[in-house]
């Protein structure tokens, strides 16, 4: 299998020790270049790359939709992305409220400004674009039955195989009607990226999707799935405090704890069919 490494190790069981063969995921440093941005720098699984780097145009707001990219070139771990909206460094500071002066010790720090945004990495993927004010709250009627959960967790486990060779990835899976993408990644944020790249790609309509992953839920994924208009997001694990705060603000289901038998809907749960 691609990007793993099997390495010699020591382990310990009840006090006694052995060398075994254990499988790791490679990780390698990605750098996405979009328009006249500087680069971002993030920590992947270098694969499915291209659909990685549409789902971050989407779930930052760079771009509106598929037809907003106007090429993407990968280059091992080098993504170029041109868009039609032409981003530059101006639109950063002015986004940010600073004004750049021609002249001595404000021009000075605007240009310190940019250095420290360069090589934003993805669990900071929301940097100036993540204030939930630029986002609409979510008016979707999708429902799916309380049951489905519990399968698509299954399923979720059943597919991630980089995770079963190596347990060292997340896992994100979207669901469209029949459809699933699934998506692996050292990075939860990176392997939803990539699952909505995906499904962007195939024109899929997003207020009928749902996203399912391995990973906590904190602001910056639901602001993510919210902006691009994901109305469910379901997760084996805990959400933070922000998240549902955020979560109840955009309108999206989230579901959590999804474990065996059971699972947390903490928010809007009107979009669960509880019903067997």
């Amino acid at each position: 299998m691609e990007f793993i490494r099997n390495c010699n190790v020591i382990q310990w069981i009840g006090g006694e020790c052995k060398t075994i063969e254990e499988n790791t995921v490679e990780d390698e440093y990605t750098y996405l270049f979009i328009d006249y941005l500087p680069p971002r720098k993030f920590s992947t699984y270098p694969k499915d790359l291209e659909d990685f780097a549409i789902g971050y145009c989407l779930g930052e707001g760079l771009i509106k939709d598929y037809s907003d990219i106007m090429d993407i070139k990968v280059d091992g771990t080098n993504i170029l992305v041109t868009t039609t909206l032409s981003h530059d460094p101006e639109e950063d500071l002015e986004q940010e409220g600073i004004v750049q002066e021609r002249k001595g010790n404000c021009e000075h720090a605007c240009v310190c400004r940019l250095l420290e945004y360069q090589g934003v990495n993805s669990d900071n993927a929301g940097g100036i674009r993540s204030e939930l004010k630029s986002i609409d709250p979510i008016d979707s009627d999708l429902k799916i039955n309380a049951t489905q959960i519990i399968k698509d967790i299954q399923h979720l486990t059943d597919e991630a195989k980089i995770w079963q060779e190596t347990a060292g990835v997340h896992v994100a899976q979207l669901k469209y009607g029949d459809e699933i993408i699934i998506r692996e990644d050292v990075s939860r944020h990176v392997a939803v990226d990539k699952v909505i790249g995906a499904a962007s790609k195939e024109n899929y309509d997003f207020s009928k999707c749902y996203i399912s992953y391995s990973g906590r839920m904190p602001a910056d994924m639901l602001i993510k799935v919210i902006r691009v208009g994901i109305p469910i997001i379901i997760s084996n694990a805990s959400p933070a405090s922000s998240g549902v705060d955020v979560a109840e603000a955009g309108n999206i289901t989230m579901v959590g704890f999804v474990r065996n038998n059971r699972f947390t809907v903490y928010t809007a749960p009107e979009r669960i069919d509880f019903k067997k």
